[in-house]
């Protein structure tokens, strides 16, 4: 999410490297298919490069297990952040920073090093206003009880959870357009009101009282 933040706000374009899909099976083509996509990102500068979970593709530097691939890996990507002259523009996202070689978070790696906590209630709020907006075409605000309830609802939710949540509602409301989703969002054993997901569901009764749905 903040990569695509940054790509908007700079108007450039972003491309996201996955380095599950780099590594592969024979030897020496891990390297290669990594060079390859770090010269498509300078051929198509200037550019964001967004690199999800890095921690997955570069955390077993230092290990035999993989014959000394990460390692390589991981000195090849390090090679390449020191000596790139072209305007690429790298935002790398980890859930845990610790699983990550030393050296890769040296200063001159990467200029900052930034932490993302869990969206405050201002922030869902607006998180969830957007996909509202989005992919239901209504609007949360227009019912302050009904926006303070959902904010409530999602308390830590990701913005990912946020999005996942909106978009099941309006595959509901796909199912059936006569659904009022301004009045009730879930019609699931008698709540009146939405149903959200992380590892389990919540529903609203009537009432005001919350109840956790069994999965």
């Amino acid at each position: 999410m903040s990569a695509k933040a940054i790509a908007a706000n700079w108007e450039l374009p972003l491309y996201r490297l996955d380095f599950a899909t780099v590594q592969g099976s024979y030897v020496g083509q891990s390297e290669r298919q990594l060079r390859d996509a770090l010269a498509t990102a300078e051929r198509v500068s200037p550019c964001i490069l967004w690199i999800d979970e890095i921690e997955k593709g570069l955390a077993g530097a230092g290990s035999s297990n993989d014959g000394g691939v990460s390692t390589r890996m991981v000195g090849q990507f390090l090679f390449w952040l020191q000596e790139c002259r072209k305007a690429v523009f790298v935002v790398a996202t980890a859930n845990d920073v610790s699983q990550l070689p030393s050296e890769l978070l040296r200063r001159g790696r990467f200029d900052e090093l930034f932490f993302v906590d869990l969206p405050t209630e201002e922030e869902r709020e607006d998180i969830l206003g957007l996909y509202f907006q989005r992919y239901l075409q209504v609007d949360i605000h227009t019912n302050e009880t009904f926006a303070r309830q959902l904010v409530e609802l999602t308390e830590g939710f990701t913005g990912a959870d946020l999005e996942s949540a909106v978009r099941e509602l309006a595959y509901r409301k796909v199912a059936d357009p006569d659904h009022d989703l301004t009045r009730s969002l879930a019609l699931y054993g008698g709540y009146a009101f939405v149903e959200v997901y992380t590892d389990c569901c919540r529903g609203v009764f009537p009432d005001g009282k919350v109840a956790v749905i069994p999965d």
